[in-house]
């Protein structure tokens, strides 16, 4: 039954609750909760068909689930235009339901497994999920026996997660991998391996044998450092001391377009977090922030070699210590929608000195820039945020290692936080508990009246000892992991 059809046979019965204009009750609905919208089937005929219109669920997926920046679970990027209204629906409630157990203090679990460790003495020192895909994979990075790296690619779709791609790499060899932030790439991943080759994988997801299934695309020679990969760019350093920034296009036949250069004298030059969106790159160094122009400008001198460019703007921080720092956008449905740069969300774990435990976290948000002008270039003139990061909330965060504790930032907002904490803020005093915390960050950056936020932190898991030392994120699926100094892997599903 159609809305006309609808509309006719409500304006034919006598007046009740059920006569009501469609427009205003679905202004109504809006305002309630699913579970009420629902339950409204079983009270009339009338009812059960309007809370079966398409133009219903379509409204409410993108009033209560789109516009306040709540991940779909399953989405994968599809567009509401092509979806019935049954899943349409379905990707409400189920997005919905997520949040709402997703932001409980006490959430409840629906599934926890373990899996990883089938080698002797391994250690688990990297996991990431691979973006997109269906949100079906993780990657993770084990060291055993200090002589033998392992990648391997998991599919955690089933009952027991399998890993479906391996690769290993002695200890002298492998380095450090980078995953593609941009699933639509065919480039995965890129491994920066010993002593000087930097490699471009992809994975065959329908090999049936795991040792085959990552399949090279391309290889750049030289020493270097990499730090980031998202599509057909790759952006990398040189592990000299006031080593150079370069961007590499691996679409075709890798080459370096650019190179980045700062010029700062006063620190140690290296590279703790970066984004990269359109034309512009923003880079956290040991203490600084800086915003590059990616374009290369035109020379008034003719030189050989690749073009350099310097920061357009950066801002210093004055702590002496800085342990861990996250850098992610967070997704604002209202910023796309202007086509305004996403506000960006940096947490600093700041350590007070090299002898003690005490640490703090800082939350900072770097706003976009009001004046900022979309489809311009960016420039001194048209900068696509505002120098200096708006610092949104401090607090203690004592660790007893840093390498047993973790941050993990999701583009949504949630932050994973592994320390020494319990759920009241105050730390344990032996520092042989440790906890997995989840705080919600809230902006609303893009504007002049750009506001920021976070919930109070969450303790999901409570653990005896300091064996953890790792956690990842995936908020569309409800998932987290968290790995120990033993190989092994914990997934925690929540949807």
């Amino acid at each position: 039954m159609d809305e006309l059809t609808i509309g006719s046979y409500i304006r034919d019965r006598s007046p009740s609750l059920d006569t009501i204009p469609l427009d205003i009750l679905f202004d109504i609905f809006q305002h309630l909760p699913i579970q009420s919208i629902l339950a409204l089937r079983q009270t009339s005929k009338s009812f059960d068909a309007i809370t079966r219109l398409r133009s219903l669920w379509a409204l409410l997926l993108r009033t209560l689930v789109q516009e306040q920046n709540i991940p779909i679970p399953s989405f994968d990027g599809k567009s509401p235009e092509s979806l019935s209204a049954l899943e349409l629906e379905r990707f409400t409630c189920r997005a919905l339901a997520l949040r709402i157990n997703w932001t409980n203090p006490n959430p409840n679990l629906k599934r926890e497994i373990h899996f990883g460790a089938t080698v002797k003495d391994p250690d688990v020192f990297f996991m990431e999920f691979l973006p997109g895909r269906g949100n079906r994979w993780l990657v993770s990075v084990a060291i055993r026996a200090r002589r033998k790296c392992i990648i391997q690619c998991w599919d955690l779709t089933v009952l027991q997660p399998v890993c479906i791609a391996k690769l290993t790499y002695t200890d002298e060899t492998y380095n450090r991998v980078v995953i593609n932030n941009d699933p639509s790439s065919p480039a995965i991943m890129a491994i920066q391996s010993k002593p000087e080759v930097t490699e471009i994988l992809t994975i065959d997801f329908e090999e049936k044998d795991p040792e085959s299934a990552f399949v090279p695309l391309s290889a750049i020679d030289g020493c270097r450092d990499i730090h980031l990969l998202s599509g057909s760019t790759l952006v990398t350093k040189s592990p000299k001391h006031d080593g150079k920034v370069s961007i590499w296009d691996i679409s075709d036949q890798p080459y370096e377009k650019i190179q980045l250069v700062s010029p700062s004298l006063l620190q140690e030059y290296r590279c703790r977090a970066m984004h990269l969106c359109d034309d512009y790159l923003i880079i956290f160094l040991i203490r600084t922030v800086e915003l590059y122009s990616t374009i290369p400008r035109p020379n008034n001198i003719a030189a050989p070699g690749v073009p350099i460019s310097y920061p357009l703007a950066q801002h210093s921080f004055q702590y002496r210590i800085i342990d861990n720092v996250n850098m992610s956008e967070q997704v604002s449905w209202h910023a796309v929608r202007l086509h305004r740069p996403l506000p960006i969300n940096i947490v600093i774990r700041v350590g007070t000195s090299h002898f003690r435990p005490g640490h703090t976290l800082h939350h900072f948000v770097l706003d976009p820039n009001p004046a900022y002008v979309p489809g311009r270039k960016t420039s001194l003139c048209n900068l696509p945020y505002l120098v200096q990061p708006t610092l949104v909330y401090t607090r203690c965060s004592p660790v007893w290692s840093d390498l047993k504790s973790d941050i993990a930032l999701g583009r949504y907002g949630t932050m994973i936080l592994l320390d020494n904490h319990d759920q009241d803020g105050t730390e344990y005093g032996d520092f042989k508990h440790q906890r997995l915390a989840v705080r919600i960050l809230t902006t609303t950056g893009g504007s002049s009246t750009s506001q920021h936020g976070s919930h109070r932190s969450m303790a999901f898991r409570v653990r005896a000892g300091n064996y953890w030392n790792g956690a990842a994120i995936d908020e569309e699926s409800g998932r987290i992991v968290v790995s120990d100094v033993e190989g092994m892997i914990t997934l925690f599903e929540y949807l």
